[in-house]
């Protein structure tokens, strides 16, 4: 079974054909990873902490349409987390939150499962990275707790949001930090180049975090992804497609790609013994399962057969 821990907030989407015009939408990066696995069929679980106000109570009702298991998450007091996406012409988004004292942050070591807990659960992969693995003082609370866990798989997805103002610097700490104990890591072309400040190439960063079979996924947008392991590269293309936006395509990304590796018995093992071509073609498939997301307004990850529709007609 898979884990995901973090935030579960609204985002406040703006209209691209009508500026100004904003609806209440669903969201977190972490949501959106449960979501499409739920949709996928994948055994998994929620650990998230969702506000008692209204705007918790929206979060809980979705999360019920689609079926994802929440059972284990914290219900507080304090407020939902709003995430406000404005979209460009090409419908490309940009965010800015309010974030103070909301609920998703304050994770306590109590909160989280115990080892001995995974293993009753059969629980083989954790999946966080974005605002959770970011925000203090949570962050710093879900880091201790996943550095020390045995026989599971770490999956970090990095999806910085650079318009919270965190500082570069202490940012690229973070991150390296993290993957230092991750076994899966996923970052854009433009997460790296922000972390780095422009200051080294991407595909170097990459490569240097793909030690010790370390799987590294680099998305490039409608230029695909580039996978890096060891000392190999593989570079998968994108499905052409017209975009409507683009939120929630890299949790989607990442849901099929843990879901894959699931069916197939990968998770909780070394990640070495994956064939390359077998792994391409699972980075190939979640390609697909994200560029169906990019065709629906908001995040509305694909079921598995929308998925195998859209493979067979290619």
């Amino acid at each position: 079974m898979i884990l995901v821990i973090g935030e579960a907030l609204i985002d406040l989407i703006e209209n691209r054909y009508q500026p100004g015009a904003f609806t209440a939408i669903v969201g977190g990066a972490n949501l959106n990873v449960a979501t499409a696995l739920a949709k996928r069929g994948t055994a998994h679980t929620f650990y998230a902490r969702m506000s008692s106000d209204r705007f918790g109570q929206i979060i809980r009702a979705k999360l019920d349409t689609n079926n994802v298991n929440y059972q284990n998450s914290i219900v507080t007091n304090e407020n939902s987390t709003l995430a406000i996406v404005s979209l460009n012409e090409a419908g490309v988004p940009t965010y800015s939150f309010y974030v103070n004292g909301t609920s998703d942050w304050g994770w306590t070591k109590e909160e989280l499962p115990t080892q001995e807990q995974l293993d009753k659960e059969q629980i083989n992969c954790i999946q966080f990275g974005c605002l959770t693995m970011a925000m203090e003082p949570g962050n710093l609370v879900i880091e201790d707790w996943a550095r020390e866990l045995k026989n599971v798989t770490i999956s970090h997805d990095i999806n910085i949001r650079a318009a919270l103002g965190f500082d570069p610097n202490k940012e690229k700490e973070r991150v390296e930090r993290t993957n230092k104990f991750s076994h899966i890591i996923k970052a854009s072309d433009e997460d790296i180049e922000w972390l780095y400040q422009n200051k080294r190439n991407v595909d170097d960063v990459a490569q240097e975090w793909a030690k010790d079979g370390k799987i590294i996924l680099i998305t490039r947008g409608a230029d695909g992804v580039s996978i890096f392991r060891n000392d190999e590269r593989m570079d998968v293309p994108s499905r052409k497609i017209n975009v409507v936006d683009t939120v929630g395509a890299g949790d989607t990304f990442c849901a099929n790609l843990l879901g894959q590796l699931q069916d197939n018995n990968y998770l909780g093992k070394d990640l070495n013994q994956i064939p390359s071509e077998e792994l391409k073609n699972f980075v190939y498939i979640s390609g697909i399962a994200a560029s169906i997301t990019c065709e629906r307004a908001g995040c509305e990850p694909p079921t598995q057969e929308d998925l195998m529709a859209i493979l067979n007609s290619i």
